[in-house]
């Protein structure tokens, strides 16, 4: 769901897209994936290697505000 208010309750009104970081460590989410899109509710990640992955997303304004992350998840592929 994409958000509707900033920290200060006001309304966000210039959300520009999200940042999805990955990474095979919750610490280390070190690749990102930037979608300029903010109207789309969700992305797959091709091509990963089997093993466990972790993923987070901050979303950002047209101004260059960021969020702070979500709290990371983790996926097994096989």
């Amino acid at each position: 769901t994409p958000p509707t208010r900033n920290t200060d309750g006001s309304s966000l009104t210039n959300l520009a897209g999200y940042r999805i970081l990955y990474g095979t460590s919750a610490s280390a989410l070190n690749r990102t994936i930037e979608v300029r899109n903010p109207s789309i509710s969700t992305y797959v990640v091709e091509n990963l290697s089997p093993g466990a992955w972790f993923f987070s997303v901050k979303s950002f304004t047209s101004s260059g505000l960021e969020s702070q992350p979500s709290g990371a998840v983790s996926v097994t592929v096989r």
